[in-house]
């Protein structure tokens, strides 16, 4: 990549990192990558709600292939939105391959999609549904990755991220004095009981991979000394390598409350947030893309593991091949959504040539 081009793209990030936005709330991030698309390249934008995409588009081409960024950032310790997660660079990467295709016949159309609301995962599953609107057949896309080193691609056959979602728990009980909790339901016990259960619920027999339940929130009552209480709420966050063993996990945990707070006089009510799918690469399409990655020099590294995190790219797998990877960060990066967190433009130059690599896959 040239000199000057590349400073083009590190101003570009170091706008973006100025101006983190919540998810689904990106609205002067979306003007600024436009704006930059805008006076650097010929592509045709596209509005849509909340999001945009740019299209290289040749006459008579038949082949359709997409490349995706997300543009949301996270909050920090104190409150405050920050791009802990490194979206400002990846919106920087793809507005990058935007300016390698400037000019260039393709013999196909590419689509490149700046999708918001990855950290809630309502944004892959809206944007992922323009893949059967234009019958994109091919979509990639990457993250990098702190702890690996410095510029190297990682690949992970089969499961790259992990299904998630979070459950919410609601108990109604009865609330009585505290001098005589027999008159009343509190709703602690069943939650006392239920929280000992997770251990087992995720060591399940027909477990395929690993599974998690994650503990956010525990709430029954409130200071009171002269109440038993009758309302509570459990959190958690359920995490496993397989979508089906999130749906097993889930449906363990939620036949044991019905029928613990049926049995005890309760009324249960649960719902869902920030769900995602299992990100999953098909393994012979991982093998073929590494090995065009190495033939141009890129070095790859496979991942012994699925990444415990989720991604919402899984969506877009789910509805047309293609692959995730990752691209180091460094070793001695801070991690992802912690405070010492920022972006090295470093990564910018590997991800753009993986991406151009791919492009003619």
């Amino acid at each position: 990549m040239e000199y000057h081009t590349y400073k083009r793209l590190r101003d570009l990030r170091s706008m973006l990192h100025q101006c983190p936005e919540k998810s689904g709330k990106e609205g002067q991030t979306v003007e600024l990558l436009k704006d930059f698309i805008r006076n650097h390249t010929s592509l045709t934008i596209i509005e849509r709600e909340g999001w945009f995409y740019a299209v290289h588009e040749e006459e008579g081409a038949k082949e359709c292939i997409g490349f995706r960024a997300d543009m949301d950032a996270v909050t920090g310790e104190d409150g405050m939105l920050f791009h802990g997660c490194g979206h400002d660079g990846h919106s920087a990467v793809l507005a990058g391959l935007c300016l390698l295709t400037e000019g260039k016949s393709l013999g196909k159309n590419v689509y490149f999609i700046f999708q918001p609301a990855e950290e809630t995962g309502k944004g892959g599953e809206m944007c992922s549904r323009l893949l059967a609107e234009k019958g994109i057949d091919r979509i990639y896309a990457f993250h990098n990755l702190p702890g690996f080193p410095l510029g190297r691609v990682v690949l992970k056959k089969g499961t790259f991220a992990c299904a998630s979602k979070g459950l919410i728990l609601r108990f109604k009980g009865r609330q009585s004095h505290a001098a005589y909790p027999e008159q009343g339901v509190n709703p602690a016990w069943l939650i006392g009981e239920l929280i000992c259960r997770i251990p087992e619920f995720t060591r399940h027999q027909e477990m395929k991979g690993m599974v998690l339940a994650t503990i956010v929130e525990v709430r029954v009552g409130e200071e009171n000394f002269g109440i038993s209480p009758g309302d509570g709420k459990l959190a958690l966050t359920l995490r496993a390598e397989w979508l089906s063993d999130l749906e097993r996990l889930q449906e363990c945990i939620l036949s044991f409350a019905e029928e613990k707070a049926v049995g005890q006089g309760m009324e249960l009510q649960y719902d869902f947030q920030d769900e995602f799918p299992d990100t999953v690469n098909d393994p012979g399409i991982v093998e073929e893309c590494r090995n065009m990655l190495e033939e141009k020099g890129i070095c790859c590294v496979e991942a012994e593991v699925p990444f415990r995190w989720s991604e919402d790219f899984g969506w877009y797998l789910k509805r047309a091949g293609g692959m995730f990877f990752g691209v180091g960060a460094g070793e001695d990066c801070p991690g992802l959504h912690t405070a010492g967190y920022e972006f090295p433009d470093q990564v910018m130059e590997t991800a753009i040539a993986a991406f151009n690599v791919l492009l003619y896959r």
